[in-house]
């Protein structure tokens, strides 16, 4: 599709090449601007926090649930047994 301001298809071709320099200098401005804004690190902290909370009380669980097994199982069996 030719832009509006060509007369012929492909005759634009040195103008599409200085849009491509303004797109790759806006994408490298906005990377750098990216990297400079601070507003979301506190969002990021606490996700970070928020995940290592987890984990900790995942494993915590896995770790209590397999040590429970043995004691619930004497439960069971007295329980069966006292019936």
């Amino acid at each position: 599709m030719a832009e509006p301001s060509c007369d012929r298809p492909g005759g634009c071709l040195g103008r599409s090449r200085i849009h491509a320099r303004e797109r790759a200098w806006q994408a490298a401005f906005g990377a750098t601007r990216f990297a400079r804004d601070t507003r979301g690190s506190t969002a990021m902290e606490y996700a970070l926090i928020g995940a290592l909370i987890f984990v900790v009380v995942a494993g915590s669980i896995r770790y209590y649930g397999s040590r429970m097994i043995p004691i619930y199982n004497q439960i069971s069996s007295a329980v069966t047994q006292a019936n």
